[in-house]
């Protein structure tokens, strides 16, 4: 994998979290394309990837923020 800073992932985490927030919110409120559906796996494949990044770092960085801090859950 290649290697970015830790900060650059907390960063990428959150944006891609705040995205899929937005997709939701899009597609619950009737609002959304038929495209935006395939757009919203698209970006939950994205934060599947990240999250195993950052369980990896997780075990060797410390005072990392828990996971789910970074995403509002």
């Amino acid at each position: 994998m290649p290697s970015i800073s830790h900060q650059t992932l907390i960063i990428s985490i959150q944006a891609v979290a705040s995205e899929i927030r937005n997709l939701r919110a899009a597609l619950a409120e009737g609002d959304a394309e038929p495209e935006e559906y395939q757009l919203l796996e698209d970006w939950q494949h994205a934060a599947d990837d990240l999250e195993r990044a950052y369980d990896e770092a997780a075990r060797t960085v410390l005072n990392l923020p828990p996971y789910d801090e970074l995403v509002g859950g």
